[in-house]
């Protein structure tokens, strides 16, 4: 025998299985293409051990494993559709042994093809996709993607693994079945399988858990803890009311006569009730990964379109600096100096305040501090004091602004009891929340406007802070718009920095120490757009990956459907169904089958929308109406190309069984 029989054999099997041949290697290509690709950028001598290195390294381990799972999973669809073929080379007379090294060669021939494939697509376009990472972190376009010999190794190792576990399974297929079961493999029909109440009902009370979960977490610390949770209920809840509710479902549609007894609701209903069990997982699967990039596409969008609000509450001007200390003589001292050195530097919209923030809770006309074990910050408010020269006030008095329009007349604060002059819920430069960058969890922000320094000093030392959790005392705060380059900033913060020292210096037997900051809004710009730029590439890129297998699947299901539908619509159009009504049935099904995903992962989207919400407040993102507004886009702009990826598909199930 020809010691290239079993390659050609090979050849000519993967040629004439082409239909389903072609897109699981075009998926095992991309997917190798971009395994790649993210992690050549991810070992990028510019990238590695940064902020976008580190996220691009945690998809290069989200692509491995999705495409191990994915690839092995896509493989089972193809395998089942062969098995009456290989059966039959049993049948006339090859050994399972022969069969099995025919399997081998083709997956070889699939893993050198699809690897190989990938790799040099992955070189050709990493330039550009490149680019567009750099684009989005914000640097300048002047460094080159790099051909990394490293990522080239691990990606044939990696889909070398996923090859050989594919092909031991498929092996195991034909050893493990007889001749006549494989054969026999695509005839085989299910019985009408049982509705499952445990199931529904516990899949009912999984996904009314994970949506209870959502809907009321109120702040980001209990968002960012159980978000896993939520997630997992809401993916078991799923799965068991694909599996489990569809059936049943399907049960009362066939119980409504109105509905059952007309042509093309018949034969779908009845098809659909009799392999339900086969289409639940696959429906299921289709759910959870649309799910997962319409919450991947919006939040991380989200994140990357607010970043100029967040670096605005964070650094709102050029430059910006404070100084803090338990000692009012010290930070007065610190303040002459600093005052003294500004006074001489070419800048503008210079704003100088003496503040003191703490998180603190109304009771009683009374604010009492947090413990230091409270996380829960929903019941308290986030207190800035501070003076303004142009309210006049005398000593206890105060001007006051709740954001929530709450009004007390008096107000004790520590051993403080202060007479409220003046009490609003907004100011004449703006709102409350435009002018500070705080944690959303609180219940709301409070504004006071004490007399002078001496008072905010009196103050701050009359409220028992020994359990409050971390130290806080008055500062000075001082920000301007200033143009300058990198050095020039550098040599002024150094500069500040040595005033400070120099005046701390002078005081002697100080038992507290002192904090300090000088900030430049283009490196807060820089490193902001460094980490939710690489959030919002990865995104993009894992949203592709999902949408590549959500397609997949979507194909794979209309050919196995299709394949084992074609007899019984041949019974079907032979006992008098026209094409039309054969038509306007398979319209029927998939119109059931396909879009059921879609709309029930519109319904996860809504139901986690206050959740993602909560945990972007972590972040510093408070605006809800935007990320509502990218929500409902990205939705949009999925269900488009869902429904083109499912006119596709209908038209490949409608050829086969016409």
């Amino acid at each position: 025998m020809n010691r290239f029989f079993y390659l050609k054999l090979a050849l000519q099997n993967l040629k004439k299985n082409s239909k389903m041949i072609i897109p699981y290697f075009l998926t095992a290509t991309l997917f190798s293409m971009m395994f790649y690709v993210i992690l050549a950028l991810s070992l990028h001598s510019e990238f590695y051990g940064r902020t976008r290195g580190v996220m691009l390294s945690l998809g290069v381990g989200v692509i491995g494993i999705f495409a191990f799972i994915f690839l092995f999973y896509t493989n089972s669809f193809v395998i089942k559709q062969r098995k009456s073929e290989l059966g039959l080379y049993n049948i006339l007379g090859m050994e399972k042994y022969h069969i099995s090294r025919i399997l081998f060669y083709e997956t070889l021939l699939l893993a050198l093809v699809s690897i190989t494939a990938g790799i040099c697509i992955g070189s050709l376009f990493g330039q550009g996709i490149f680019l567009l990472l750099v684009k989005m972190v914000g640097d300048l376009p002047t460094m080159n993607f790099e051909i990394s010999f490293d990522s080239i190794k691990w990606t044939y190792l990696l889909f070398g693994i996923i090859f050989l576990c594919t092909a031991l399974f498929n092996v195991s297929q034909i050893h493990l079945s007889k001749p006549i079961d494989l054969l026999r493999s695509k005839s085989e029909g299910e019985k009408e399988p049982k509705t499952k109440w445990i199931l529904t009902i516990l899949g009912i009370i999984c996904l009314a858990a994970g949506y209870y979960i959502a809907i009321t977490v109120k702040n980001p610390v209990d968002a960012l803890l159980l978000f896993f949770v939520a997630v997992i209920l809401v993916i078991f809840g799923t799965y068991f009311l694909f599996t489990a509710g569809s059936i049943a479902l399907l049960k009362l549609m066939r119980k409504n006569k109105k509905y059952y007894y007309k042509t093309s609701h018949f034969v779908s209903v009845s098809n659909m009730i009799y392999r339900m069990k086969q289409n639940a997982v696959g429906l299921g699967n289709i759910c959870i990964l649309a799910t997962m990039v319409l919450v991947m596409i919006s939040s991380t969008g989200s994140l990357f379109i607010g970043v100029n609000d967040l670096i605005k509450r964070e650094v709102s001007k050029d430059v910006e600096a404070s100084f803090s200390s338990y000692y009012l003589e010290v930070n007065q001292a610190v303040d002459k100096n600093i005052m003294n050195y500004l006074h001489d530097l070419d800048m503008t919209d210079f704003t100088r305040n003496y503040s003191f923030s703490l998180a603190l809770k109304l009771q009683d006309d009374t604010l009492i501090p947090k413990d230091e074990d409270q996380t829960d910050y929903s019941d308290y408010y986030y207190v800035y004091f501070s003076t303004d020269d142009s309210i006049d006030l005398g000593d206890h008095e105060i001007a006051v602004y709740f954001d929530d329009g709450t009004a007390p007349k008096n107000l004790t604060i520590g051993t403080q009891t202060y007479q409220i002059k003046y009490n609003s819920d907004s100011l004449e430069n703006g709102s409350l929340d435009d002018m500070f960058n705080y944690n959303p969890g609180y219940k709301g922000l409070v504004y006071i406007i004490m007399k002078d320094e001496k008072a905010i000093d009196e103050m701050s030392k009359s409220i028992d802070l020994s359990h409050y959790g971390y130290v806080n005392w008055p500062q000075y705060n001082y920000a301007f718009n200033c143009d300058l380059s990198e050095d020039q900033f550098t040599k002024l913060q150094e500069d500040i920095y040595h005033i400070i020292h120099e005046t701390t210096d002078q005081f002697d037997n100080l038992a507290y120490g002192y904090g300090y900051s000088v900030n430049f809004q283009a490196f807060v710009r820089q490193e902001l757009m460094e980490f939710f730029g690489s959030f919002f590439f990865l995104g993009i890129f894992l949203s592709i990956l999902f949408m590549i297998a959500t397609t997949l699947i979507m194909y794979y299901k209309q050919i196995s459907e299709g394949y084992d539908d074609v007899k019984r619509y041949e019974i079907l159009q032979k006992v008098g169904m026209s094409h039309e009504e054969v038509k306007k049935s398979i319209h029927s099904q998939i119109m059931i089958v396909f879009f059921m995903p879609l709309i029930t992962a519109g319904i996860h989207l809504m139901f986690a929308f206050n959740m993602i919400y909560q945990m972007f407040m972590a972040f510093g993102m408070t605006n809800k109406t935007m990320f509502a507004s990218v929500m409902v886009i990205v939705y949009v702009i999925f269900s488009i190309f869902y429904f083109i990826i499912y006119q596709l598909t209908a038209k490949v199930y409608y050829k086969i069984v016409s």
